[in-house]
């Protein structure tokens, strides 16, 4: 299974040379190129970008990419193995992170969302490859989430689910202060580097602005009543008539571009989240309609163009690919100067046939359907509820791993709006907490002798007279 997937990442690689792109993916070389803490988001895949630098190869950088997503893949099954899941089950639930193609084609993108996912689940992996968590485990944890939180910021909500998840195993003090030491020591060396830069304390200094264009989708100003210095970005259309959220942000001719200064100005970020959170005050009922709705957008059909077609169209393979653009993101330079700096080339699109049209169709056929997602979700969840009864032991893991592909799914409706790309980090999580839902389950119909996990430690004679028990024997 590891080998076929590895295949298709190779058809991708021979098929479409260098890589492909994403207007965020300028941001990221800019950065890389010109390293500073980027305001709308952290620079932690810039620097991903800067260590590969070196050997001026965009093919390098897509390459090891793909290595990384089947690293996901392998980090699941080892860890359901332990768990005792049979190989089957355990290959079965990579299926998701192995397969599917958009996971393929992000992979294959100057883009963060492969790092964030390898680090995410590293981080996870790690807290639950011993059934109390040690000191060196916890330590490892942290790092690995204060790299995905400097990754994509839906790493810190991740980080904070992962904290409470070991105060409530009770560790000892050593194993939570090493996990704290090692997530806030860099998150802190980064905010004090954003604050010499910016002059304001964070990671990122776009919240707000992101916040406010969650709030467009339901904001009613003849509610909320702003005061004049916030009305000006009452949206102008009628509730039913709005706009996807981002283009609040993106596009320019909307009330955020209609006031003077950057979009990611100090005053527009000052201003746009004093608007979002009193909308959200306001309006409490309604912010959480529209965040329903939008979680619910993932359990529906994957090939939508929503927000719109030319957001969806660039995490499709197609042939021909969309060209470099002619502009600068970053200041400094153009898209077309920094790829040139970054390869020693022109970056151009050259495509191998018959490979690069495979691609295209395989990744219209071959992806996990949104209700499928859901039923990953809900064999999780389920596993949970009935866990105490049969195989109580798998609660522990199962509550971490269905927890945290809940907030990755959740943190984005919540915060900004919907993206199937926000989807692709949680796949892995759903096929795991899936796998261990369905063992449980499958346990609760067969009803064997319970069996724990074979970990290293020994358990503690239950009385002077007996012998030491070895839970692997």
């Amino acid at each position: 299974m590891l080998a076929a997937a590895a295949v298709v990442r190779l058809t991708a690689v021979i098929g479409y040379v260098p890589a492909l792109w994403f207007n965020d993916s300028f941001e990221y070389l800019g950065v890389a190129l010109r390293p500073q803490p980027y305001v709308v988001r952290p620079s932690g895949y810039s620097f991903f970008l800067m260590a590969l630098e070196p050997f001026h190869s965009f093919r390098l950088v897509v390459v090891v990419q793909h290595l990384l997503g089947l690293a996901v893949a392998v980090m699941i099954y080892v860890l359901l193995r332990r768990y005792d899941m049979p190989g089957w089950l355990a290959a079965l639930a990579t299926v998701p992170q192995l397969f599917d193609g958009y996971q393929i084609q992000v992979e294959h993108m100057v883009m963060a969302e492969t790092l964030f996912t390898v680090l995410a689940v590293a981080a996870v992996v790690t807290l639950l490859w011993w059934r109390r968590p040690p000191t060196i485990a916890a330590l490892a944890a942290g790092g690995l989430l204060a790299g995905a939180a400097l990754t994509r910021t839906v790493g810190l909500p991740l980080a904070v689910v992962a904290g409470l998840w070991l105060l409530a195993r009770r560790p000892g003090w050593r194993p939570v202060l090493a996990f704290c030491l090692t997530l806030l020591i860099p998150l802190g060396c980064y905010g004090v580097w954003f604050q010499t830069v910016h002059g304001q304390v964070g990671i990122v200094g776009s919240d707000g602005v992101f916040l406010y264009s969650r709030t467009t989708s339901f904001v009613d100003c003849a509610r909320t009543h702003p005061p004049a210095d916030l009305a000006v970005l009452c949206p102008r259309e009628q509730l039913d008539a709005r706009q996807p959220p981002s283009n609040y942000i993106w596009h320019t001719d909307t009330p955020l571009h209609g006031i003077p200064g950057a979009v990611f100005s100090p005053a527009k970020e000052s201003l746009a989240g004093r608007f979002a959170r009193r909308a959200v005050v306001t309006q409490p009922l309604d912010y959480a309609g529209i965040v329903l709705r939008d979680f619910s957008r993932t359990f529906g059909p994957r090939l939508t163009d929503y927000p719109n077609a030319g957001m969806v169209r660039p995490f499709m393979f197609h042939v021909p690919p969309d060209p470099v653009p002619d502009r600068t993101f970053i200041p400094g330079g153009s898209s077309p100067e920094d790829v040139r700096a970054y390869e020693h080339g022109g970056g151009t699109h050259r495509l191998h046939q018959p490979f690069a049209t495979w691609l295209e169709v395989y990744q219209r056929q071959v992806a996990v359907p949104g209700p499928v997602l859901g039923l990953l979700l809900f064999g999780a969840v389920l596993g949970i509820a009935t866990a105490s009864r049969y195989r109580a032991h798998l609660r522990t893991p199962l509550s971490l791993i269905t927890a945290a592909g809940l907030t990755l799914l959740a943190v984005p409706p919540l915060t900004a709006g919907f993206d199937h790309r926000y989807v692709l980090p949680a796949l892995a999580f759903l096929g795991a907490g899936a796998g261990l839902g369905l063992r449980i389950l499958a346990t609760g119909v067969s009803r064997p002798k319970a069996v724990r996990p074979c970990f290293s430690r020994r358990r503690r004679p239950e009385s002077p007279g007996h012998h030491e028990v070895d839970p692997c024997h």
